[in-house]
């Protein structure tokens, strides 16, 4: 099982980041591929860094309604107590700037029993998930 991280997502969205192409090809993967998860978390950090980044309301629902279409619902992970509870112990391992989001997507994964993360972040194997891309 593989769950997909936020920067495929957010290279996805944006036709002019290299990484579209084969984001693309993840993302169009969720729905045919029943090994492909996407953690709510992601979802979550995908919205609040579009929001960041200036993109307005109307914008950001357009490209959520364009995930949903995309993502099945059964293809979702939730984000439970156990998760938090796991991704909170391992943020003692993430001493990174900005690792609370990638915390509660590797304790998504690892409570969902996944062995890898669609992710170009190279911080993931620190905190026991595998990467690819």
């Amino acid at each position: 099982m593989r769950i997909l991280d936020t920067v495929v997502l957010l290279a996805f969205v944006d036709e002019t980041d290299p990484l579209y192409p084969k984001a693309t090809s993840h993302v169009l993967e969720i729905s045919s591929n029943h090994d492909v998860f996407v953690p709510s978390a992601t979802l979550l950090e995908l919205d609040l860094e579009l929001k960041a980044h200036g993109v307005d309301d109307k914008d950001r629902s357009a490209i959520h309604l364009r995930f949903s279409r995309l993502i099945p619902e059964d293809r979702i992970l939730p984000l439970t107590p156990s998760v938090l509870s796991r991704a909170a112990a391992l943020s003692r391992r993430a001493r990174w700037r900005n690792a609370y989001f990638d915390t509660m997507i590797v304790a998504t994964g690892l409570e969902f029993g996944a062995d890898s993360a669609i992710t170009t972040d190279h911080k993931f194997p620190r905190l026991g998930l595998k990467t690819t891309f």
